[in-house]
C-alpha cells in the first residue's frame, strides 16, 4: 500500500539562536532566526499538496479563468494569511462546480467559505484523507476556516482542485487535447532525472505562476510484521520544493554538478542547460515589470508632491447668447453710435465755418481779437479729435464685450 506523508523533521543539536540588541522590553533576534511567515512558507513547500495545486492551476488555467493572474508566491501567502488572493482563487474554482450561486460568491464577503464547506462536505471521503476540518454551521464555519492551520487550508484547496477536475468540462478539455495526437506539455511535470534509486527531480511552471524545481524522495521502510516477507514493504513519498527563483536554481545546479554521483551530476547539467535559461528569461521579464511599476509609482508620487503652480489666466470672455433680443440691442447701439458720430461731425463743421467767417470779417488791426479767434479754433479742433477718439474707444470696448 502506498501512502503519502511529509518528510519527518530531523532533530539536531544546534544551539539556540543568540539574542542580540536587547533594549528594555524589546528583544531582537539574530538574523539567522526565520520569521513566522518564512517558517510557514517553508512548511508549505515541504508538502506535495502545494506542488499538486500549482500543477493543476498550470494545466487547467484556460478553464478556471484567463483573468486569474497570480504567482505561486501570492498563492502561498494567500493560504497563510487567508487574504483576498486566496478568496479570489477559491471563487474562481467554485464557479466551475455546479450548482453555482453567483450572488453568494460575488458579494465581496466571506460567503464563499460557506459555499466551499457545502461543496466539499459530501465529496470529502473520496477526494481527501481523514475528516473534513470545518463544516457549514450557521456562519461559524467562517471563523473556523480562518482559524485553521495553513496546511489545513491547503488541504481544502487541494480537495477543491480534485473536485474541479472531475467536472465534465475538465474531462472534455483533457479528451480534446488527447485527440490531437499529443498532450499539451503543461499536462505533466518534466522529469529532469535522478539517482535511479529513490531521488528524482522535476521541473514545472509557467510565465504566470513562475517556475519551480521539485525533489521527490521515495523512502522504503519495513515494519516488524513485514520482515517475514521480503517482498512486502511500505513506500512513502516525500515531495519538496528545491528552487523557486534564479539564485536557488543556480545553487542547486552547482551542488548537483559537483556531486560524486554521475547521475546527480547529469541532473545538474540538465538544470543548467534546460531549466536555468527558461527561469532566467522569466526573471528578466519579472524585473522589467517591477521597474516599470516603480517608475509609474515614482511619477505619481512626484506629481502629488510637486507644488501647485498658478499660471496666468486667459482673458475672461463674456458668455455669448444668440437670442433675438441681444441681437436687436446690438444693432440699436450701433445705430445710436453712428448717429452721435454724425451729429458731432456736423457740429464740428459748423464751428469751423463760424470761425472762418469771423476771421474774414475781423479787422486786420485788431490783433487781440485775431489771437482769441485762433485760440478758440485750436480748442475746437482738439475737442473734435478727443470726441472722435473717445467714441472709437467706446465702440471697441463694446464690441469686445459682445464677443
Amino acid at each position: 500500500m502506498v501512502t503519502l506523508r511529509q518528510r519527518p523533521t530531523v532533530a539536531t543539536t544546534e544551539p539556540e539562536p543568540v539574542l542580540e540588541n536587547c533594549v528594555d522590553d524589546l528583544t531582537i533576534l539574530s538574523d539567522d532566526q526565520d520569521s513566522p511567515s518564512d517558517a510557514a512558507v517553508k512548511h508549505l513547500r515541504g508538502s506535495w499538496e502545494l506542488a499538486s495545486v500549482l500543477n493543476f492551476l498550470n494545466v487547467f488555467r484556460p478553464l478556471i479563468s484567463e483573468n486569474l493572474k497570480v504567482t505561486a508566491e501570492e498563492i502561498e501567502m494567500g493560504i497563510i494569511d487567508s487574504d483576498a488572493t486566496n478568496a479570489q482563487l477559491h471563487i474562481a474554482l467554485l464557479k466551475g462546480i455546479p450548482p453555482v450561486n453567483n450572488k453568494s460568491l460575488e458579494d465581496g464577503g466571506d460567503a464563499w467559505i460557506t459555499a466551499l464547506c457545502k461543496k466539499l462536505d459530501p465529496w470529502w471521503p473520496s477526494i481527501a484523507n481523514g475528516e473534513i476540518p470545518v463544516t457549514a454551521n450557521k456562519g461559524e464555519e467562517i471563523s473556523g476556516y480562518k482559524g485553521l492551520d495553513p496546511t489545513d487550508r491547503l488541504q481544502f484547496l487541494k480537495a477543491l482542485c480534485e473536485l474541479r477536475a472531475q467536472q465534465d468540462d475538465a474531462r472534455k478539455y483533457i479528451q480534446d487535447n488527447a485527440n490531437e495526437g499529443a498532450l499539451n506539455p503543461c499536462f505533466g511535470k518534466r522529469k529532469l532525472g535522478g539517482d535511479g534509486k529513490k531521488t528524482s527531480y522535476w521541473f514545472d511552471g509557467n510565465d504566470i505562476l513562475g517556475y519551480r524545481l521539485y525533489k521527490e524522495v521515495n523512502e522504503i521502510s519495513k515494519s516488524a510484521k513485514a520482515r517475514k516477507n521480503v517482498f512486502s514493504h511500505a513506500s512513502c513519498f516525500c515531495w519538496e520544493t528545491e528552487a523557486t527563483n534564479l539564485d536557488e536554481f543556480q545553487r542547486v545546479a552547482r551542488e548537483l554538478s559537483s556531486s560524486k554521483s554521475s547521475s546527480l551530476a547529469a541532473v545538474g547539467k540538465t538544470i543548467e542547460t534546460d531549466a536555468i535559461p527558461v527561469v532566467e528569461k522569466f526573471h528578466k521579464k519579472k524585473e522589467r515589470a517591477i521597474k516599470k511599476k516603480m517608475r509609474q509609482e515614482m511619477f505619481v508620487s512626484a506629481n502629488i508632491s510637486r507644488p501647485i503652480r498658478f499660471t496666468r489666466s486667459c482673458r475672461n470672455r463674456k458668455p455669448v447668447t444668440y437670442t433675438f433680443d441681444e441681437y436687436d440691442k446690438m444693432i440699436t447701439d450701433a445705430v445710436e453710435d453712428t448717429d452721435e458720430t454724425d451729429r458731432d461731425d456736423e457740429e464740428g463743421i459748423e464751428q469751423q465755418s463760424d470761425i472762418s467767417k469771423t476771421e474774414e470779417g475781423a479787422p486786420e488791426s485788431d490783433n487781440g481779437d485775431v489771437k482769441e479767434i485762433e485760440k478758440s479754433k485750436e480748442d475746437s479742433e482738439e475737442k473734435i479729435q478727443f470726441g472722435a477718439k473717445n467714441r472709437m474707444r467706446q465702440r471697441l470696448t463694446r464690441n469686445s464685450a459682445l464677443c
